[in-house]
């Protein structure tokens, strides 16, 4: 059995986004709290694995209410609250001390996209997108609460556990988010609901150094030239070659961290008959040149063994 073209296009996208999931926080708390998420820049998401509290938004005068089982994730960050009672606290409050009242336990996390590396797909979704708890598929609700024991555990390694399911609840969400939106989705997703752009995208994701030619993305959607480019520039913002020069300058970086990867021989896998050709576009696209990109890349493992270092001493 295979996946939809849907969802090998989606592991297609995530597979080349350096996306990496952490868990900060996963209180247990009663009384008088509140979680303020501007604390934490970027995207996040939080679990209410038991219990019930209020989530409150930006420019929405109704919190909207949240049980145990529902998950709340905002792709791009941004104001919002959640406490135990309808009225929130005043500006700047932390989570409080315990005091009287029914627990609630939040798993609370983060996604980061490596720097560079393109938010195509997080910039497609909503501000918020909230999964009811009984709106969700046996799978889902599976990862949910596992993603919860680990968090009420203190066994060894738990951490670790946590951020890797972290990873997996982002593409749950998804697919939830793609079955399940009330409104039209829009850039890379709406493409990944269109199966002609979808495979033409499938394709440049999967081959981004093949000799790709408009003729030959729009005789993989099965379209003609003129509508395909019409299409997937109508639904994606940027034109089919500048997508597809932004998805190899991407690939690029992610390349460059392997030392063994010059920048003639990176140029050469993502399809360009010159290095000069491949720095001008690189360049042009990222903002740096190839060469130097490279040299921080190889950087990167001295500076992560040096802070081990000092954190042994």
């Amino acid at each position: 059995m295979t996946n939809s073209p849907e969802i090998d296009l989606l592991s297609e996208i995530l597979g080349r986004m350096q996306l990496r999931a952490s868990i900060y926080a996963s209180p247990s708390v009663c009384g008088d709290w509140q979680v303020d998420g501007s604390d934490h820049a970027g995207a996040q998401f939080h679990l209410i694995s038991r219990g019930s509290c209020y989530l409150h938004l930006d420019g929405d005068p109704e919190p909207q209410p949240l049980r145990g089982g529902d998950l709340c994730v905002f792709p791009r960050g941004g104001w919002h609250l959640l406490t135990p009672d309808v009225t929130p606290r005043a500006p700047g409050s932390r989570l409080g001390e315990r005091g009287a009242g029914a627990y609630t336990d939040l798993v609370c996390g983060a996604f980061e996209l490596e720097e560079g590396t393109s938010s195509a797909l997080l910039d497609a979704l909503p501000n918020v997108i909230v999964v009811p708890a009984e709106q969700v598929d046996s799978g889902f609700r599976s990862l949910l609460h596992l993603l919860a024991d680990e968090a009420l555990s203190a066994k060894p390694g738990a951490k670790v556990v946590m951020d890797r399911l972290a990873d997996a609840l982002l593409v749950m969400v998804l697919r939830y988010h793609l079955s399940h939106a009330m409104q039209e989705p829009v850039g890379i997703l709406a493409a990944i609901a269109d199966s002609r752009l979808g495979r033409a995208l499938l394709a440049m994701h999967q081959s981004p150094g093949q000799s790709w030619s408009l003729d030959a993305l729009a005789a993989q959607a099965g379209m003609s030239r003129t509508a395909f480019a019409g299409r997937f520039t109508q639904v994606m913002g940027v034109t089919p070659m500048a997508y597809l020069t932004g998805l190899r300058m991407a690939e690029a970086k992610r390349l460059f961290n392997d030392p063994n990867n010059s920048v003639a021989r990176v140029a050469g896998l993502l399809g360009y008959e010159t290095e000069a050709a491949f720095r001008r576009a690189f360049k042009r696209v990222m903002g740096e040149s190839p060469g130097l990109v490279r040299r921080n890349a190889r950087n990167v493992p001295a500076l992560q063994q040096q802070g081990r270092k000092q954190r042994l001493k």
